[in-house]
């Protein structure tokens, strides 16, 4: 066996389908449930696409998206739909997930789609979203360094950028005014995810064209995730809302 398929086969055995960005935004939606007691309950993931938290929970889940190319699966059963109208009864699923999608809709959208995610959720809701000025401009740089390295636009960027990112006390009074108007209660919290230097450097690794620097950021990176994980300090680029709801409720 040469190196290459050692290599790969370490990869895939202990960091299967993973990259470094991604396992910074879902491993700790991974623990909050884990830690919920809610491993073993029914998970619905809003944008999931074609993997969604698979790779960082390895457990059968129920995706909603409107695309599922890419990578596959058959632990994701997937289920076409839009965020703003989720296809399900109220509290249909124990845990609802909703990673990096918000900032993709246009602003008028936001308030709907929170609304829809808290409605299917029985026990905990679990937000992640890019938010502020800060994480707006550094996108604006970002997307300024990939069209000179690349000569084309990305949509993911294009998105943020057109739609604008959140404020935190935007999302908070979106999150109450939903559960006030469902008739739940909920004890929420927020917690800051991937200082934005530290991003701008894993971003900037990734942009490129060099094969070495792009290595890097897929996979040399992961081998250091435990210190990435520490990067939640001063200026970040996201936040986590994890709304766990009172069970003595309907």
């Amino acid at each position: 066996m040469n190196i290459e398929n050692i290599i790969k086969k370490f990869f895939d055995k202990f960091f299967w389908r993973q990259h470094p960005e991604a396992a910074l935004r879902y491993l700790p939606v991974a623990e909050f449930i884990k830690k919920a007691g809610l491993s073993d309950s029914k998970i619905l993931e809003v944008g999931s696409g074609s993997l969604g938290i698979i790779p960082y929970f390895k457990k059968s889940i129920d995706g909603l998206d409107i695309d599922f190319s890419g990578p596959q699966t058959k632990l994701l059963n997937k289920i076409k739909g839009n965020v703003t109208s989720l296809p399900f009864r109220k509290n249909a699923y124990e845990v609802v997930i909703s990673v990096d999608v918000l900032e993709h809709l246009e602003k008028e959208k936001r308030a709907k789609a929170i609304y829809e995610i808290l409605r299917v959720a029985k026990k905990l809701a679990i937000i992640v979203i890019p938010l502020g000025p800060l994480s707006q401009n550094q996108d604006q740089e970002l997307y300024i360094h990939w069209k000179k390295v690349f000569g084309s636009t990305n949509q993911f960027f294009d998105q943020h950028l057109n739609n604008g990112l959140p404020k935190v006390d935007e999302i908070l009074v979106e999150i109450d005014k939903s559960q006030r108007l469902l008739g739940k209660i909920a004890k929420i919290r927020s917690f800051p995810l991937l200082n934005l230097q530290v991003r701008n450097i894993l971003m900037r690794t990734w942009i490129s064209k060099n094969i070495f620097f792009h290595y890097l950021y897929l996979k040399g990176y992961l081998l250091i995730l435990p210190l990435l994980r520490l990067a939640n300090f001063g200026n970040c680029y996201r936040r986590i809302f994890v709304i766990e709801f009172a069970q003595d409720q309907r």
